[in-house]
């Protein structure tokens, strides 16, 4: 059973264009009914499954996750601050969300490489109103066009730190995340449980750290976020691969 992560595991960071032995690896679980799921931070693509599947990589219905998905579990439509890129912001509204700066019932943060200081002055300040605080994921990090970017994760740690404030997580690595996957993976395999899954990303912090502590095995794939394991303790981690295509070669299906 497997967790597959997309950014940096599957596609890569600059081009998009899947990493090696990504098709082959979605191909080959097809092909011998092996249960997985496809659990993305994406925020910013409603069609982000299709955009996926146009590039090849032939993806199973009822096998994909992204924080959006379970957002829509937890919080109706209305009105939100919503802090993000515009991609976010459009997703939000053709959900039915409506932007409120002045009175919203929660606040959303996503991923963005354009943050000025002043967001996070109202971040601060509806943290200290005790606004509901939704992070759609807790990444460290990100990269986009070759640098690497304050993921959501970092944020919602600046300004907790300055507001003491309390927040959830919809995205990886929350346990309700997680748990939301587990929920699907069992439609198609009723015996999965986290001890059974094998969880493959980039994120050594954002995704694998949280997964160990629920039971599943880690796979750390040097194709995205990191190259290499140097100043990492990844003593707890399963296995390290150089991309998913050595993984294909090493794991029997």
């Amino acid at each position: 059973m497997f967790f597959l992560d997309v950014q940096g595991t599957l596609i890569g960071d600059e081009d998009k264009s899947p990493i090696r032995g990504a098709k082959e690896l979605i191909a080959r679980l097809n092909a011998t009914n092996t249960p997985y799921l496809i659990l993305t931070n994406n925020t910013k693509n409603l069609n982000f499954l299709e955009s996926l599947r146009q590039k090849g990589l032939e993806i199973k219905e009822g096998a994909y996750l992204d924080p959006l998905c379970v957002l829509r579990e937890i919080l109706s439509p209305c009105k939100v601050a919503a802090f993000g890129s515009t991609q976010f912001l459009q997703s939000l509204e053709i959900l039915g969300f409506g932007l409120d700066f002045q009175n919203p019932a929660a606040v959303l943060v996503a991923s963005h490489d354009a943050f000025k200081f002043g967001d996070f002055a109202r971040m601060v300040e509806f943290a200290q109103k005790r606004v509901r605080f939704i992070a759609l994921h807790e990444t460290s990090i990100y990269k986009k066009d070759g640098r690497a970017y304050p993921g959501v994760g970092a944020i919602m740690r600046m300004i907790n730190y300055a507001a003491a404030l309390k927040y959830e997580v919809v995205g990886k690595p929350s346990k309700a995340f997680y748990e939301s996957a587990l929920g699907l993976l069992k439609h198609q395999d009723e015996g999965a449980e986290f001890s059974k899954v094998l969880i493959v990303s980039d994120d050594f912090r954002g995704d694998l750290c949280g997964a160990k502590a629920l039971g599943m095995r880690t796979a750390l794939v040097l194709s995205g976020k990191i190259s290499s394991t140097d100043g990492l303790d990844v003593g707890g981690l399963d296995f390290v691969y150089q991309d998913v295509g050595e993984l294909l070669k090493c794991c029997v299906f």
